[in-house]
């Protein structure tokens, strides 16, 4: 853990110590968006621990706002399809991204046998 780890919430910096002795690299353990969100005193677990609706939501709504704006800037913001059609693709984006996310964290977790989080916060 870097310096930089005492800004974030109490349980956090346990399951990241946790995860740094199973040998999980930091860029899984901890996302730049989960890095942010604890500074900012949201206690989201790491995603490797995350349950798989906790990551496809997260992940899924996160995409899917940043690919939409990005769409819209890029490709139509001169021809100003229905909304409809906008809000529909920003939807599919997401959803699919947040379920291939929730899969491989899923996946990950069970191949380095870690529990999920919320077998972890009851062993402590």
């Amino acid at each position: 853990m870097d310096e930089s780890d005492h800004r974030y919430p109490a349980d956090i910096q346990v399951a990241l110590r946790f995860l740094d002795r199973s040998g999980v690299p930091r860029r899984e353990a901890a996302p730049l968006l989960h890095r942010m969100l604890w500074r900012l005193g949201v206690a989201l677990p790491p995603p490797i621990l995350a349950g798989f609706l906790t990551n496809t939501l997260l992940q899924g709504l996160l995409f899917g706002v940043f690919w939409t704006v990005l769409m819209w800037l890029l490709l139509w913001q001169g021809r100003a399809p229905a909304l409809e059609l906008l809000l529909l693709a920003g939807v599919a984006a997401g959803v699919m991204f947040g379920l291939v996310m929730a899969t491989l964290m899923w996946f990950l977790r069970g191949a380095r046998k870690l529990p999920t989080w919320r077998q972890f916060r009851s062993s402590l």
